[in-house]
Order: structure tokens, then sequence, then C-alpha cells
């Protein structure tokens, strides 16, 4: 009773939390710790063996990696030998026996590990040391205890703590010896639902005798569903329980087989669920998170806990929390910007203030309609969604960005308990709020629809965003570098939406009204349409491929040029070029490129990120990759036959249009409406392309920003300030007082953890992540299922590339990427197909590859992970889905289009 959560480092995580519950109450089983000052004694009794001790085995440790699974089993099949013959010290002994004494040496006992990294916010480290159950005896007793110490050196635990980067030295292992429970029932239960996520829910597996049979995945059990808010059990499923484990008289654990009556029996009553899950819902409130908590209930029906700890597996809920009760959703920001992975903690704040919603006009705040969960951004659409037109509309939007996100959105809007929450709601918006924002666009749109001439649209926007661009450079030129060019670098960022909504959207949007009228008209299949899309001039994204493509036919033409580059790594070619015959030609034509473009780069939106100007590796593995092809198609003239293709497509639509009724009206209009489209859809890229070049800026003033401070002692090192908000950075250059090092230590540390989670593409405000999958009846089995981005059907070897910085793609290789954005598109020069985890008709990848006309499935949930480098696949780009062929890789320039 005297041990509470601060006690960690002493009695291990499980020790600490199993203390805690006792001091507030819980019904936790007595039993004592055998602290980590016993072990740390245990392990410096004496050497392991001749010449070696723990601390060079702990140094073969630290040599290992997460995959050198054969070398983790080997170091620590060695240390668990060795400790298992160590005897206990006396006085660890003595204790020990004096405490087991006094709970009473006739009982039966569990003795269980309680490592200082387990059972902690981040890392359960759950199942990875060893538990034994119904230990009697003093002997017993003592080995169990040793067994648990070496249990610290079990393989699954080594690669455990390398796998979260956890120093092996710095985890000490304490033992819990409790009293044994003889159960008649027992189970785990989650305080939030560890499938969805809904925070309301206590998830409760049951099953009969110990629940070692239910951790150890032996046994089926029961599941029993409970709404906290309500108490009621909202779902139950009883399981075939064909066994259950109990303890033995003398001791031990054995097997029983059930009758079968009680194989399906239903283990808990529903008034019991509502008891176990209230206890739950006790101890999450105790410890203010959701909680995995292990109970049991005992023959006389008294309900004990045996463990408690933070469930680490839940995707974090959106922060700042909504001002109101009402249920809110969510959309992924990073989905609709095809960049899922988590940013800093300034990427987000930068983004939070670009975006222009919520801000009442100033432009230096951070939107409240722009959350942060798990290091990523989400939008919450509750407000707009309130709205019955917008229901209706923004799911039929989102479908062209991601239709799995329209599919949970609209789930989510059209149910009654959503719908109820306008009532609770902080705020409610009128339908004129919306008009303010859509009206305009969609009223400045019909020129450019109905009579403006298209071919203009692509210079005049370019012109709009050079002069901003520009706007923004000579302002922060005339700020002093520090708070004041911080400051101006804010109020720029703020202010760039609502100086780009009245030029831009209205153009873009009368290129996607063309589209779908064309649709309408025509009665066109999405293959024609995305054929009439192919080859579009101006657009700025394409154009770095085709310049890409031009430096690589440079170096094709200089051979020593070729032969250098393809020799040498990409990171060291461009240091000793210059001393190549013709190297100057090539390196000149490469500062040129990096001069236009060179502030783009891989997770742009990401303004931590490397750019081109930073890192020009990845681009020079696309160059030497595209020199190693053995035929070779000129950029230009690739776009001059994606450009004819485009061109024939619009006369057969207009030829379609022409038959029937009103026909020669109708192919005058459709004829209109595909020049506006192929015209007004190649601007798509540009507000991308000019935020990337504000952006640059804005980088180029933080790390400016980050040299001052470091040189002031303020920070540490110069990636410091990406852990910071923009005011927080300004707070350093203000107050002198302040010290962020610890802040910037936290969020260092959480970003890093939440690159291992996946996020979802749309949540709940309780956490919840609405279940969507696509629903097509015509689909081959086995097949993965997606969106048709791209017609055409490919069949070739896969590369996986999870970061186009250090891999590449060779000829005639299926690009299987989990996103794409700017960055990866010299990728595409190379590219026989395209899948990728996200994106929709109108995102990057999909785009990209319409231009290239090259097949493209994208959406498919977890691709990376079902396709793997050298597997031969069909890309259906037709019907929207990806088939394995095989397992093995063949000839890497092999492929098959049809």
């Amino acid at each position: 009773a005297g041990i509470t959560a601060h006690h960690l480092a002493l009695v291990g995580g499980k020790g600490a939390n199993l203390g805690e519950l006792t001091r507030a109450g819980f019904p936790i089983p007595n039993g004592f710790c055998i602290t980590t000052a016993a072990f740390h004694q245990f392990l410096g009794m004496r050497e392991l063996k001749e010449g070696a001790s723990i601390g060079s085995l702990y140094d073969t440790l630290d040599t290992l990696k997460p995959q050198d699974v054969d070398a983790a089993r080997k170091v620590g099949a060695e240390v668990r030998s060795h400790l298992l013959q160590l005897p206990i010290p006396p006085e660890v002994e003595d204790a020990t026996v004096k405490a087991w004494q006094a709970l009473g040496p006739e009982s039966s006992y569990a003795v269980r590990s309680s490592a200082t990294a387990e059972d902690l916010p981040h890392a359960s480290f759950a199942g990875q040391h060893d538990t034994y159950l119904n230990v009697r005896g003093r002997a017993d007793v003592l080995e169990a205890v040793r067994k648990c110490w070496a249990s610290l050196f079990t393989d699954r635990a080594i690669l455990y703590r390398m796998e979260h980067h956890f120093d092996h030295r710095r985890v000490g292992l304490a033992v819990v010896v409790q009293r044994m429970v003889r159960p008649e029932i027992a189970g785990i239960m989650f305080t939030a639902d560890p499938l969805t996520g809904h925070r309301h829910v206590v998830s409760i597996d049951a099953s009969w005798g110990l629940g070692e049979a239910l951790v150890s995945g032996l046994v089926s059990s029961d599941l029993y569903r409970v709404d906290k808010r309500t108490g009621q059990l909202i779902e139950l499923r009883v399981a075939d329980k064909q066994m259950a484990i109990r303890a033995r008289p003398d001791g031990g654990t054995v097997r029983e087989s059930l009758s079968e009556a009680r194989r399906h029996a239903q283990v808990l009553t529903e008034e019991r669920a509502r008891a176990v899950a209230e206890v739950g819902t006790r101890v999450e409130a105790h410890y203010g998170k959701p909680q995995d908590i292990e109970w049991c209930i005992d023959g006389s029906g008294e309900l004990f806990v045996v463990q408690a700890r933070p469930v680490t597996t839940l995707f974090p809920l959106p922060e700042p929390a909504p001002a109101d009760s009402a249920l809110h959703v969510y959309m992924s920001f990073s989905h609709v910007q095809v960049m899922t992975a988590p940013m800093p903690h300034f990427a987000r704040s930068l983004l939070r203030h670009l975006f222009p919603f919520g801000k009442a006009g100033q432009p230096d705040i951070e939107t409240p309609y722009l959350t942060s969960a798990g290091g990523r951004l989400y939008i919450d659409l509750t407000p707009v969604l309130y709205l019955r037109v917008m229901r209706r509309l923004i799911p039929n939007v989102l479908t062209i960005a991601d239709p799995l996100i329209a599919q949970a959105v609209g789930k989510i809007a059209a149910r009654e308990a959503f719908r109820e929450g306008r009532h609770k709601a902080a705020y409610r918006p009128h339908l004129h709020e919306v008009l303010h924002w859509v009206g305009p666009i969609l009223v400045k749109a019909q020129p450019w629809l109905w009579w403006r001439r298209p071919e203009t649209a692509v210079e005049i926007v370019s012109q709009f965003c050079d002069a901003l661009v520009e706007d923004v450079r000579h302002k922060l030129n005339a700020a002093a570098p520090g708070a004041d060019r911080i400051q101006v670098a804010r109020e720029c960022v703020g202010s760039v939406f609502p100086r780009l909504f009245p030029a831009i959207p209205p153009i873009l949007a009368a290129g996607l009204l063309a589209r779908k009228l064309l649709i309408a008209l025509t009665q066109a299949k999405p293959e024609d349409i995305n054929e009439l899309l192919r080859g579009l001039s101006g657009n700025v994204g394409t154009e770095i491929d085709f310049v890409v493509g031009e430096l690589a036919d440079l170096a094709r033409h200089h051979p020593a040029v070729a032969q250098y580059l393809t020799r040498v790594e990409p990171a060291a070619a461009l240091a000793s070029l210059d001393k190549v015959k013709d190297g100057r030609v090539f390196q000149d034509a490469f500062q040129a490129f990096l001069a236009r473009y060179g502030m783009r780069g891989p997770s742009e939106i990401d303004i931590s990120r490397p750019r081109w100007r930073e890192d020009p590796t990845p681009l020079l593995q696309v160059i030497i990759s595209n020199l190693q092809q053995s035929t070779n198609v000129a950029p230009r003239d690739r776009q001059s036959q994606l450009q004819a293709r485009g061109e024939a497509a619009a006369d057969r639509l207009v030829a379609a249009a022409r038959r029937g009724l009103l026909g020669g009206l109708r192919a005058h209009l459709v004829r209109r409406l595909t020049r506006v489209a192929r015209n007004l859809l190649a601007i798509r890229e540009h507000p991308k392309f000019m935020l990337v070049r504000i952006l640059d800026m804005v980088k180029v003033t933080m790390v400016e920003a980050a040299n001052l401070l470091v040189a002031n002692g303020r920070i540490d090192q110069l990636d410091d300030i990406w852990h910071l908000s923009f005011n927080e950075v300004l707070e350093l250059f203000q107050d002198r007082d302040v010290d962020l090092r610890a802040r910037i230590a936290e969020r260092r540390e959480e970003h890093e953890r939440y690159a291992r989670f996946d996020p979802p593409r749309v949540m709940t405000s309780d956490g919840e992540i609405p279940e969507v999958e696509y629903d097509r009846a015509d689909i081959p089995e086995g097949a993965l299922v997606g969106n048709s981005a791209s017609a055409g059907v490919i069949e070739g070897l896969a590369k996986v590339i999870m970061d186009p910085t250090t891999d590449s793609l060779g000829p005639g290789e299926i690009l299987v990427a989990p996103f794409t954005d700017p960055g990866w598109t010299p990728l595409f020069v190379n590219a026989a197909g395209l899948v990728t985890e996200v994106g929709g008709l109108m995102t990057h990848g999909s785009v990209v590859a319409r231009e290239y006309g090259i097949p493209a499935v994208v959406g498919v949930v977890a691709a990376t992970k079902h396709i793997r480098s050298g597997q031969r696949v069909r890309v259906n780009g037709n019907r929207g889905f990806v088939q394995i062929l095989d397992q093995t890789g063949r000839d890497k320039a092999e492929h098959k289009r049809t």
C-alpha cells in the first residue's frame, strides 16, 4: 500500500500501477515487490563467464539492430543461461522469504515480472517478460523470482526494447509477488474500444478459469461491449471456449477440456458485464486515460483487478479538444495532401496559420478548425456538416480526393447522434457564411466556363503566383533578422489564402465543372475523361519531370558525364563533376534546375523536410536510373504523344455528342467544355507550387532564426526550432527568462513515437475511427481494391518505395508507395504503373499518372504491407484493383501492358 506511481524506477511499471490502485481502494490481491535494487545486486554478484561480464554482454546488445533476430536470440539465450545459474544474494533472499511468510506460506502466489520500461503511456511491453502462476513453497517462489529476472533478456524483450529505442542498461526489473486468486472467470478489458478507438466504449473479453489462456491466445473469449455513458450492453458475442486453464492444488496449472454446455455458455451476465465495465471506468478516471486491465472473479463472485496499464495503441485524440459536448468529426488533412507521416510541431503550427477559416480576418493567429492528432493535422468538419446541403455536398466533393474519406464522413454525418449535436455546439454556421466563401468562387467560375478564352488561364495564374511570391520575398527581405522577420513571415503565411481565393479557385472550379458537364452530356466513361486529361500543357508538376528527363538526355549526350554519374554514389556526384569532361555543362544545367525548382522535395508540406536545394541526391538517383534505360523517349516527345491522345479523346467526345436530337448544338458545347477542362485543370499544381515557394522562404527565415538562437544559447541545436510553434519561437527572442528545452525534448520524443501510428482518414471526438471499405462484387478474389485513377492494365515487377530520398525506381517497374506528392514525380519517368495507399481522382499521383499515360490504382489500403518488391503484380487501372501474380521477382525490365 506504500507504493505509488512515483515508485516506477524502484518497482517497475506493473508494481507501480498495482500499488497506485491499492492506495486508491481498488480490489487488488495482496502482495509485495522485490525492487530493481535487488535485481541490480543480483546482476552484479560475479562475472558471467571467464573473461566476460554482464557489461560485455550489454555491449554486444548495443551493437544489434531490430532486424538482427538470430543474433538477439543467441545473446539473450547466453545471458539467461548464466543468470539462471547465479545464486540470489543472501540479503535479498532473506527479505523475500520474510515478506512471503508474512503474507502466508500456505497460499499460492503469482510471481510476475515488472520492468521499469513497461506499462508506460507509450510502450506497454505487454507479454515481453515472464509471469509464473500458482507458485507454492519457499524454493519455488525464489526460483520464479530468478526466472523473472532472467526474462528481461528474452529475445522478444530485447527486440522490443530495440524497436522502441530503449537503452538496455537503463531498464531494470522488479518482481511482483501476489497472492493467487483462484478465478472462476477471468478476462481483459480495454476502457476504449481497441478496434474503433471509441473512447466511450468498454471492450471486455471474458473466459472460464485463469486469464493466462486468454492472454496467451489459447482460447477464444466472449466479447462484451458496454457504453460507458449509459452502462448499456451494446454488443455480446459468445465464443466456443474449448478449454480453460486451472490452478492445480499442488502448484502449477493444468489445461481442462470443457463440456459442450460450458463451451457455449455465456461467461458474464449482462449485470456482471456492466459491473466489470464500471470498475474499468473508475480505473480509467483515476489515471485520466484509457486503460488495458486484466481482471478476474473468484468462486465467491468477488472481482479483482490484477493488472492495469495505459492503452498504447490508440490513435491520439485531436487537440485542442472541442469546446462543447457535441460529437465532432475530423478529416485527415494529411491524407488529402497525400503526406501521412507525422510533422513536427512547427510544421503543424505553420499550416494552422495558413488555413484561413475561423480567424476573423486575423492572419497572425492559428485556425481553430485545423487540429493536431498523432503529429498529423485534422480538419474539423463539424460546423459545416450541420447544414443539410453541406451534408450532401461535402461527401460528394471528397470522393474526388479520397472515396474512403467521403464514405466515413458521410457515415458519421448521417447519424442522429451527430445531427443532435448541433443543439450542444458552441458554433453553428448559417448558410450565408458558407456562401461567403463558396458563392464568389462559383460566380467567378462562370465566365471561365462559358466565354473567357481558357488558353489564357495558365499564363494568368502563373503571373498571379509569381507576383504574390515576389511580394512575400520583398516583405521578408525588408524585415530585420530574428523576431521582426518571423512576425512578417507569420503574417505573410496567414494572408496567402485570402489573397489566393478570389483568383485561382474560380478557375479550378470551372475546370471541374466542365469535367462533370462532359460526363453528363456525353455519358463518357471515366477512362474517356482520363484520356482527355492527358498531356495538359503548363502543368508545373509534370514540367518538373520533363526537365529532369532533359537533364538525363543532356548527360546521355556527353558520354563522359553519363559514365561518371552511373559509376559514383549519387550523394557525392556533384562534388567532382566539374573535373569530368563536359561536366560543367551538366552541372550548370542542374544548378539552373535547382534555382527554379530547388524548393521542392518529398513531403514538402512539412517545412522541416529537406528540399532538393538542400539534398539533391534523390534527383540524381532518378537521372542515373534514366541513364540506365536501354531505350529512351525524349520527354517532350512523350508530352507531344500524350497531348495528341488527349486531343483525340476530345474529338471522340465531340463526335459522340453530335449524335441525336440537337447534336450540333451539343457538339459545340462539348467542344467548348473539352477546351475548358484541358486548359483550366492544367493549373491544378500552380497554387501548391506557389505555396511551396513561400514556405521555402519561411524555412530560410526560420533556419536563420535558429542559428541566432543557438548562438545566444537559447536552444541547443538547429532542428530544435521545428519542435516549437511560431509564437514560442518569438517568445524565445522576446523573453530572456523563457527556457523551452524540456518542451523541445518532450516533443522530439513524441514526434518519433507518432511515426509508429497509422493515421486514420477520419475520426470523431470520441476517438472512433469509422470502419470503411470498398464494396465491389466484381473484383477478383484476393485482389487489393482501390480507386481507378488512370486507365489501362499493366503487369510488371513491383518496387515498394517508402522514401524517394533513399530509393529509386528502375525502368519498367511498378511504383508502390504510401503516397506521392510533387517531390516524388521524378520517379514517374521510369514507372510502368502506380499503386498508392492514399489518394483519389484529383490527388497528385493520379494526375501525374494520367499525364504520363500509366495505369494507376490509388487508395489501396496497406498496399505497401501486402505487396513486396520483386513480386509480379497486375495493376488494373480500368476497374481499380491490383493482383499479386506471384511471389518472386523476374527480369526487372520485363513488363506487359494491355
